[in-house]
């Protein structure tokens, strides 16, 4: 792009954000684009597409978020070329790359192209489209029709709000009146809502997710559509479900949505019915296990350093609860539901029977959270164990789930536990410092002195050693091995 395209462009954003805001005071209301510029990256492209004759809008959550006063993430383009048009255009424009890895090539299925900019930036470049579904929810079978204009488009978008598009001088194209609904704080779905969540039920948790992050309400229709159709979502694939379920949960209220909506008791059978399961009111006032959930992401989403791993952890952490409760007259006791939990978690969540999309690591840290949650976080005392603990890879995600499940009604214990975990970890490590690294061959002097055949009694016996330094019992490991020669 010369220097003389870049002023225009440069012009063109002024005007864009004059445009805007002059819309929103006209109608004395509080909602306007801060001044930022589009980034060049996105203008030179639009200027490209335009010079060859192809209308190129930009859609969806730039404007939306833009509108909001928020500063997009990022840029999503929406063009009348088809797709490859738009691959004769990126290709010779300097610095830009079309992208055809398997994820590009899946994308472009769904009439989108991945266009990586020069600044590393992700820019989708979408045909209009008539329809779009995805074969058996699988998002990598994607179904799409192309449409003539914006106009048609739009009428199949998912949300009012989304189906806003501007182009790059700041004229705003809105068919289904979103800004309206954006102004009033409503998520409406476009349309008829059960034919957009038919289309795609992952709509219905979409739908959910911008209500929760930006304090919006579900439009009536759509409501009902949700709770009407939830079924729905049991056709849509693990990935997709993991993907987007996990952005809920770490938002405001967004637990409770989703049970409010039966999306989570419908995929996952354990949380069915949880008010009906009531704690001893003297360890839990919250009262009812559903309560319990309630008040325990409450607590989770006031951290601001809280991840998305840690709310699956603390959505698994109580799983076990329905399956191990037991009436005593008065409450309902749930005993070993961590380590029935840590089984439930194993057995029904993993790659292949999960209807969430795990690594085995993931599910790994999940079941060892859920086992360790209560006696080893609250209770454990022994000194190497309870170093053990606090050096596990997963020992943060503990903490978040710990912290979450109290609810902070015993914040000063919870600090005072965590403040007991770091002494111990840097007293037992300043131990094994002084005692320095295992001797040479040190294993098989051990099992040969104490005449030890090859068993799973050698790894105990190598266990017992470092648990010996860690505790302060012996000083060096040749003074483990001789405390141990003069016990046999």
């Amino acid at each position: 792009m010369d220097s003389t395209n870049i002023g225009k462009s440069i012009v063109s954003i002024g005007l864009a954000i004059f445009a805007i805001k002059f819309i929103f005071k006209s109608n004395n209301e509080s909602y306007s684009i801060p001044e930022h510029m589009i980034p060049l990256d996105v203008i030179k492209i639009m200027d490209t597409f335009e010079s060859q004759g192809y209308e190129v809008l930009i859609v969806g959550g730039a404007v939306r978020d833009a509108l909001l006063g928020e500063t997009p993430k990022d840029y999503d383009l929406a063009t009348d070329a088809m797709p490859e048009d738009v691959e004769n255009i990126i290709r010779p424009l300097k610095g830009f790359e079309y992208v055809d890895t398997p994820k590009g090539n899946i994308a472009r299925g769904a009439l989108t192209s991945l266009v990586l900019a020069p600044d590393g930036e992700l820019i989708e470049i979408t045909t209009y489209r008539a329809e779009l579904g995805y074969e058996d929810g699988n998002r990598a079978k994607p179904i799409a029709i192309p449409a003539k204009s914006f106009i048609e488009d739009a009428q199949r978008r998912d949300f009012t709000i989304n189906a806003i598009a501007m182009d790059k001088y700041g004229k705003i194209i809105d068919p289904m009146n979103g800004l309206a609904d954006l102004k009033k704080g409503i998520i409406r779905a476009v349309g008829n809502p059960t034919e957009r969540f038919t289309e795609d039920p992952l709509r219905m948790i979409r739908a959910i997710r911008f209500a929760t992050r930006l304090n919006f309400q579900l439009e009536n229709h759509t409501s009902r559509a949700i709770l009407d159709n939830v079924s729905r979502t049991t056709l849509l694939s693990n990935q997709r479900l993991r993907e987007e379920i996990g952005k809920v949960l770490t938002q405001p209220d967004g637990f409770k949505m989703l049970m409010e909506y039966n999306i989570i008791p419908t995929l996952m059978p354990e949380m069915v019915d949880l008010k009906q399961y009531m704690h001893s009111l003297e360890y839990h006032p919250e009262g009812s296990l559903y309560n319990h959930y309630i008040k325990a992401f409450e607590t989770f989403n006031e951290n601001p350093n809280r991840t998305e791993m840690g709310a699956w952890a603390l959505l698994f952490h109580d799983i076990a609860k329905p399956a191990t409760a037991k009436w005593n007259g008065s409450f309902h006791t749930f005993l070993r539901h961590d380590v029935i939990g840590e089984k439930i978690i194993l057995e029904n969540y993993n790659y292949q029977n999960s209807p969430f999309q795990f690594t085995k690591k993931e599910l790994n840290a999940m079941a060892w959270v859920t086992k360790n949650h209560l006696s080893p976080f609250w209770n454990m005392t022994k000194k190497s164990k309870v170093a053990k603990l606090a050096n596990d890879v997963n020992f943060s995600l503990l903490v978040e789930v710990a912290k979450a499940d109290s609810m902070d009604l015993n914040s000063e214990l919870f600090q005072s536990r965590l403040e007991y975990f770091a002494e111990i970890k840097e007293e037992i490590q300043s131990r094994k410092s002084k005692a320095g690294s295992k001797p040479k061959d040190f294993a098989m002097r051990v099992f040969k002195e104490l005449n030890i055949p090859p068993s799973i009694e050698r790894n105990n016996i190598m266990l017992q050693i470092d648990e010996m330094i860690s505790s302060g019992e012996a000083h060096s490991h040749d003074n483990a091995l001789d405390i141990l020669k003069e016990r046999l």
